[in-house]
């Protein structure tokens, strides 16, 4: 129970459909505002600043930087 309970806050406090939620009166601004203060900082988890490209990527990115450079 408690595992659909969270499945359900979870797409209700979604940040795509937060807006809609409130407009509906499902709950209010300041629920929402309360519900993120909540959720705890996973800032450290993330991976930033790396970006995997796809094979030959890096190829174009020179190709395009000495044809502008030549321009």
């Amino acid at each position: 129970m408690a595992r659909d309970q969270d499945a359900k806050n979870s797409r209700l406090y979604d940040r795509r459909t937060v807006e809609r939620s409130i407009k509906k009166g499902l709950f209010t601004r300041k629920d929402y505002e309360k519900h993120l203060k909540t959720l705890e900082d996973v800032a450290d988890k993330g991976v930033y600043g790396v970006a995997e490209e796809a094979p030959g990527a890096a190829d174009d990115a020179e190709t395009e930087t000495e044809a502008s450079s030549s321009n």
